[in-house]
């Protein structure tokens, strides 16, 4: 008995299709990643009631740190404190070399952000720019090199700033 003609077709389809899968794999086939981020604020408060506020002025620490001391958070409640840090989420990226990176950032928190991204060998491969709240930003680059490319707003600095990981093909 001779195999149908349809299912003689659909193997050599599928064996096609493992083939060239395969070689993407084999030969490394660059891909391009689009990764949606956002730029927030993590607010917390309490009061010297329940938790002491901290010893040093988190400020001094990092630009992405905002504290506002006992008084100064809540003049109604004079024993509130506030603390706030800046970030990127999501914090790490993973890619191979050679693909592109394309990353959506909507600008959740912060009025204003100075942004850009740094190739590992501190090359700039996305220039800052002035990003605003409530609007999305679009930047793309090729990880040419293997290492840590950073995407880092000057203005809240270490604290966010985004990792991608760049790993051999």
């Amino acid at each position: 008995m001779r195999p149908q003609p349809i299912w003689r077709a659909t193997t050599y389809g599928v064996l096609a299709l493992s083939l060239a899968l395969l070689a993407q794999v084999v030969h490394g086939q660059q891909v391009t990643h689009t990764i949606f981020m956002n730029a927030v604020e993590y607010k917390g408060s309490t009061s010297t009631e329940k938790l002491p506020p901290p010893a040093v002025n988190p400020a001094t620490l990092s630009k992405g740190y905002v504290y506002k001391a006992p008084g100064e958070a809540d003049k109604t409640a004079p024993q509130q404190w506030e603390i706030d840090s800046y970030a990127l989420t999501p914090g790490v990226v993973t890619v191979r070399q050679g693909d592109t990176v394309t990353l959506h950032v909507f600008v959740v928190n912060g009025d204003k952000h100075e942004v850009g991204v740094l190739a590992p060998d501190g090359r700039v491969v996305v220039p800052a720019a002035t990003w605003n709240r409530g609007v999305e930003y679009r930047v793309s680059f090729v990880a040419e090199k293997v290492g840590t490319y950073k995407l880092s707003c000057a203005v809240h600095a270490p604290t966010m700033t985004a990792n991608i990981l760049v790993l051999p093909r």
